[in-house]
C-alpha cells in the first residue's frame, strides 16, 4: 500500500512530530515540483498558532529551493488565500493551519491554480515526489524570490462588496484566529451594531478552543442572550467555518444553517444544484425538494465536496461542521461568505434566527467521536462496515465509512476521522429516543470491535 500523509483537509498532525520545519520544507519542496518549479509563483499565509510562523518559514524554503516564487501573505483565513490564487494569476498556493484542532498540532493546505484544495490524485503525486525524493532543486542561480503580497485587502473588499446594508446586533467571536481584525471591520461597515469576544490572535486559544463546537462556545452563547443580541458568529482559526448562536442563545448546528443558507440561495436561483456530504441532516433534503431542485452527496472533505460542485456545476454546496461553498465566488469552504450570507438572509427576511429555524422541520443529530489511533483505523472501519452491512435497513452507503439508513428516515453514520486520531458516530432521527438508541449503539459497537482488535 502506498504510503499516505494526506487525510481529509491537507497534511495534519503534532508540531515537532510529524510537523518538522525539515517535514515542511520537504514537503513544500514536493508541491513545487510538482507544480513545475522554476518561475512558479506560490501565494503562502498562516493562521495564528504558535507553530506556523516557524512552519511558514520552512514551507517558503522549500518552495524557493525548487525555484518558485513565495508570495507571503502573513496572517490571512485559508479562503482569503484560495481567492487571492484564483483572482491574482498564482500558479499555487500554500495555508499552514490546524484550522479547528488542538493549538498543539498544525497542518498544511495546499491549493492549485483555481483556488481549490489538491485531492485524489494530485496528493498521490506529490506523496510519490517526496517518499521517492523525485524533488527537483533548482540550481543556485534559479533559486526563488521571496516577496510580500497582501490577501487579505481583496477578500475583504469582495465581502463587504457582498453584503447588504444592516442594523442587526451581532456578537462576533474569532476564536483568536486569523479572521481577528478582518471579520469585525467587514460586519461594522455593513451598519451591524458589532460586539467582539476573544478578538486577539493569540495561538495559546485562551478564551475557548478552536472548533467552534457547543461546548466551547459557551462563552458567546451566554453573551448573546447577556446583549439581548439577534445573532453570534464564531469561526475557527483560519475562518472556512462559521457557526452562528440564535437571538435566544442557542447554539445552531451547522446543518441547519447551512440549511437556511441553501434556502435562500435557491429562492435568489428559482432552485438548482446542491451538494453536501453524506454525513449531512435529512433537512437539506426537505430544503432542496421543496425549492424544486437536486442534490447529490459525497465523501466528507472540503476537496472532494469542492470537486464534485465544480465537475457538476452545482449552484452551492457546504459541509455540515459549517462551511459555505459558492463556486462562482470562491469555491472553497468559506466561513466569512458564510457569515455574511447569514447576515444577509436575516436582514431581508427581518425574522429573527429562532424564528427561521422553528418553521423547518425537527430532526435530532447527535455527533460523537471515539479515539483511535491512525494506524488502526484503517482495519476498525473494515470491521465496523462487516458488522452494519447486514443490518436490515433501506439503504446501505458506504461511500465513507458506512452509512445506515432505516425505513423511518433514521440513519447513523460511522468513519474515520481524515484529520485526527479519532473515529466518528454520526446519528439523526426525527425521534429524539430513537437518536439516543443509534448512538449508544454506534458508540457501543465502536469501542467493542476497537477493544477486540487490541487484545
Amino acid at each position: 500500500m502506498a504510503k499516505k500523509l494526506f487525510g481529509t483537509t491537507g497534511i495534519r498532525g503534532l508540531v515537532n512530530d510529524l510537523l518538522t520545519p525539515e517535514f515542511a520544507s520537504k514537503i513544500s519542496a514536493a508541491f513545487g515540483t510538482y507544480i513545475g518549479g522554476k518561475g512558479k509563483r506560490v501565494l503562502i499565509a498562516m493562521d495564528t498558532r504558535t507553530s506556523s510562523e516557524m512552519l511558514k518559514s520552512s514551507a517558503i524554503s522549500g518552495l524557493i529551493s525548487v525555484g518558485c516564487d513565495a508570495y507571503d501573505s502573513g496572517i490571512a483565513p485559508s479562503p482569503a488565500v484560495q481567492y487571492g490564487v484564483r483572482n491574482n494569476f498564482f500558479d499555487a498556493g500554500i495555508m499552514i493551519t490546524g484550522s479547528h484542532i488542538p493549538p498543539e498540532r498544525n497542518g498544511l493546505k495546499f491549493f492549485v491554480s483555481d483556488g481549490t484544495e489538491v485531492y485524489g490524485p494530485i496528493e498521490e503525486k506529490i506523496e510519490e515526489i517526496y517518499f521517492n525524493d523525485e524533488i527537483e532543486r533548482a540550481s543556485w542561480k534559479d533559486i526563488g524570490n521571496v516577496e510580500t503580497f497582501d490577501a487579505v485587502t481583496p477578500y475583504k473588499k469582495m465581502l463587504s462588496e457582498t453584503g447588504v446594508e444592516g442594523n442587526l446586533k451581532v456578537v462576533l467571536d474569532p476564536g483568536h484566529g486569523a479572521h481577528y481584525a478582518l471579520m469585525p471591520e467587514v460586519i461594522e461597515k455593513l451598519g451591524h451594531d458589532l460586539i467582539t469576544i476573544n478578538s486577539q490572535p493569540d495561538g495559546f486559544f485562551p478564551g475557548r478552543g478552536s472548533e467552534p463546537d457547543e461546548k466551547n462556545l459557551r462563552g458567546l452563547m451566554e453573551r448573546v442572550k447577556q446583549e439581548n443580541a439577534d445573532v453570534g458568529i464564531a469561526l475557527d482559526c483560519d475562518g472556512d467555518r462559521c457557526i452562528f448562536v440564535d437571538d435566544k442563545g442557542g447554539y445552531v448546528m451547522g446543518d441547519i444553517s447551512e440549511c437556511i443558507i441553501t434556502d435562500e440561495v435557491m429562492k435568489e436561483h428559482n432552485g438548482g444544484l446542491i451538494v453536501t456530504g453524506v454525513t449531512t441532516s435529512a433537512l437539506i433534503d426537505w430544503i432542496v425538494e421543496k425549492n424544486n431542485g437536486k442534490l447529490v452527496r459525497t465523501k466528507v472533505g472540503a476537496s472532494d465536496i469542492v470537486a464534485e460542485t465544480v465537475k457538476r456545476g452545482a449552484l452551492f454546496s457546504f459541509e455540515e461542521n459549517g462551511g459555505s461553498i459558492f463556486p462562482e465566488i470562491n469555491p472553497c469552504r468559506d466561513g466569512g461568505l458564510t457569515a455574511i450570507y447569514m447576515l444577509n438572509t436575516l436582514t431581508k427576511r427581518n425574522q429573527k434566527l429562532s424564528e427561521i429555524i422553528s418553521e423547518m422541520p425537527k430532526f435530532y443529530q447527535l455527533k460523537d467521536k471515539i479515539e483511535c489511533p491512525d494506524e488502526l483505523k484503517q482495519e476498525l472501519t473494515k470491521k465496523v462496515v462487516e458488522h452494519y452491512k447486514d443490518r436490515d435497513a433501506k439503504e446501505i452507503i458506504d461511500i465513507d465509512g458506512i452509512k445506515v439508513v432505516f425505513e423511518d428516515g433514521s440513519w447513523m453514520l460511522l468513519r474515520p476521522s481524515g484529520t485526527e486520531p479519532i473515529f466518528r458516530v454520526f446519528v439523526e432521527s426525527s425521534s429524539e429516543e430513537k437518536a439516543q438508541r443509534l448512538m449508544e449503539d454506534g458508540l457501543e459497537t465502536v469501542k467493542g470491535i476497537l477493544e477486540g482488535m487490541r487484545q
